[in-house]
C-alpha cells in the first residue's frame, strides 16, 4: 500500500461500514423512537427497565456522544427505575435539523421535557457535558419535572463566565469552544487524520479516559459508527450546540443566576481536562441542596472513566431523604 504524505493524510477519513454488535446489547435495553409535537423532531432512545410502574431516569449525553456513552448506568439502575438514555437533538440515530438556531438551549429543553412527560410525570434527570447543561436548565424552567438532578462534568450555567474571567487557566482551556465558533473548519479537524478528533477526546492522552479500556476498541467504533456517517449533520448537528448557545446571546449572569432548588448531586473527574474541578466548587452558590463529588483518577467522561465509583455516588444519593 503507498504511503500517504502528510498532506493526503490529513485529508483522508473513512466511513465506519457495519454496525457494532455492542449497539444492540440486549442487557443495555431496548431501541425505540419519540416523535416531539412541539418541534415534530424524531429522537431514538434506548429504555432499560421496562416497568412504568418504576419511577423514571432519563439520561442526557454529551459532546461527542451518544446515548451508549450511558451503558454502565443503564446497566446499574435498570432493577430500580425505568431507564431511558437518550440521543439528543443532532446526534446518533435521532433527527438531525439543519440550522444553527435549531440547537439553542430552549429547543433542547423542550425536547426533555417533552421526553419525560411522554414516559411519566417526573424523573430523575441525569446529565453530562452538554447534556448536563440541558439537565441545569430544564430544572430551573420546569422544577416540578424533577425529583433529583444529577449532573456531571458540567457547572451551573450561572457560574461559567465569572469562572473564566477570573482564572485565566481555565480561559486557556476554554480555547475550543471559540474555535468551534468557526464554519466548516472544525468539522475537517475534527474527521482529520481518520477521525483522530474523535479518537484524542475520547481516547488521548490529554482529554480521554484514564482507565485503561474505559473506552474498548468496540465502544470506540460505536462512537465512530455515527460521527463518520456520511450525513454531513452527523458531526455540524453536535458542533451547532457550540455555535448555538457560545458567543449568541450573552450567558446568565453569576449575581443573576437563577439557582437551582431540588436536591442535586455534581459529579466531577478530578484530571478534567476540559472544565476544572473549581467551577464544580462554585457551583453549589446557586444549587444550595448540591451535593459534590470529585472522583479521584478520572478524566472528563467521568461516568466511562470510573463507573462502579460514579453509580455508587449517584446510587448513594438516590437513597438520601430530603
Amino acid at each position: 500500500m503507498e504511503q500517504l504524505n502528510p498532506f493526503q493524510a490529513f485529508f483522508t477519513w473513512n466511513v465506519l461500514e457495519g454496525r457494532p454488535r455492542c449497539l444492540d446489547s440486549r442487557d443495555l435495553g431496548i431501541h425505540g423512537y419519540v416523535r416531539l409535537k412541539k418541534s415534530g423532531i424524531q429522537l431514538h432512545y434506548v429504555r432499560a427497565g421496562d416497568d412504568r410502574k418504576k419511577p423514571l431516569m432519563v439520561l442526557l449525553h454529551g459532546l461527542p456522544e451518544i446515548w451508549y456513552s450511558w451503558r454502565h448506568q443503564l446497566r446499574e439502575f435498570k432493577r430500580d427505575y425505568q431507564v431511558i438514555a437518550v440521543d439528543m437533538r443532532g446526534y446518533g440515530e435521532s433527527e438531525k435539523p439543519v440550522g444553527c438556531r435549531a440547537y439553542r438551549m430552549e429547543y433542547l429543553v423542550e425536547d426533555i421535557r417533552e421526553v419525560i412527560e411522554t414516559f411519566n410525570s417526573s424523573c430523575v434527570l441525569v446529565g453530562h457535558d452538554w447534556g448536563g447543561a440541558v439537565a441545569w436548565n430544564l430544572a430551573m424552567e420546569y422544577p416540578a419535572l424533577v425529583d433529583r438532578l444529577v449532573v456531571l462534568s458540567c457547572p451551573h450555567p450561572g457560574v461559567f463566565v465569572k469562572y473564566v474571567s477570573t482564572h485565566p487557566r481555565q480561559f486557556l482551556k476554554s480555547w475550543f469552544q471559540f474555535f468551534f465558533q468557526l464554519p466548516f473548519l472544525p468539522e475537517l479537524v475534527f474527521k482529520s487524520y481518520d477521525y483522530s478528533g474523535l479518537y484524542s477526546v475520547l481516547r488521548g492522552r490529554h482529554m480521554g479516559c484514564k482507565t485503561p479500556e474505559a473506552i474498548t476498541d468496540e465502544d470506540y467504533k460505536a462512537y465512530k459508527y455515527f460521527f463518520s456517517k456520511p450525513d454531513p449533520m452527523a458531526l455540524t448537528g453536535p458542533l451547532n450546540y457550540l455555535r448555538a448557545n457560545i458567543g449568541t446571546d450573552p450567558l446568565m449572569n453569576f449575581n443573576e443566576g437563577t439557582k437551582v432548588t431540588v436536591p442535586c448531586l455534581l459529579i466531577w473527574g478530578e484530571l478534567d481536562g476540559a472544565l476544572d474541578v473549581g467551577m464544580g466548587e462554585m457551583s453549589h452558590q446557586l444549587a444550595p441542596n448540591m451535593t459534590f463529588r470529585v472522583v479521584e483518577g478520572a478524566s472528563h467522561w467521568v461516568q466511562q472513566d470510573q463507573p462502579a465509583v460514579v453509580n455508587n455516588y449517584m446510587r448513594e444519593f438516590l437513597q438520601q431523604k430530603y
